[in-house]
């Protein structure tokens, strides 16, 4: 069974008053057809000083992770996961990323799933020419002939 292990920190590497909630998405049978699972709220526990936590073992499937990076914010940041159902250790990082919406085409900002080799392959040799010199959200790539 697969199990999640990361860590979550501010700017300082610190994990003070983080807290993260996983919750299956819908109800369903477990993949061992032992169960059934719900939508209740498992808390990890986050270390204070590193920001590291571990999950139990989670049961494959769709859940809701929610995020509170520290006591002052009440709220939790809601990502959808897929558990792999894969046994092993995961980070929760790519499974975040893997479960975002794409950008916008064209969009500048962060690029995510090898973003940026597609954004370099759409771009012409006038169009790369044309960019401006000093723009922190370009690509900047060499053409070879």
């Amino acid at each position: 069974m697969p199990v999640i292990s990361d860590r979550l920190t501010d700017g300082a590497k610190l994990g003070v008053g983080a807290e993260i909630v996983f919750t299956v998405r819908d109800i369903r049978d477990s993949v061992a057809h032992d169960a059934i699972l719900g939508p209740a709220r498992t808390t990890v526990p986050v270390n204070a000083t590193t920001g590291l936590f571990t999950t139990p073992t989670l049961d494959p499937g769709p859940y809701w992770v929610g995020i509170r990076w520290s006591r002052s914010n009440p709220t939790h940041e809601l990502y959808p996961i897929e558990v792999p159902a894969e046994s092993g250790t995961f980070r929760l990082w790519p499974l975040i990323d893997a479960g975002a919406p794409p950008p916008e085409p064209g969009a500048l900002g962060f690029i995510r799933n090898g973003g940026s080799i597609q954004r370099a392959e759409d771009l012409t040799i006038a169009e790369y020419a044309a960019l401006p010199a000093k723009d922190p959200a370009t690509l900047y790539i060499t053409f070879e002939s």
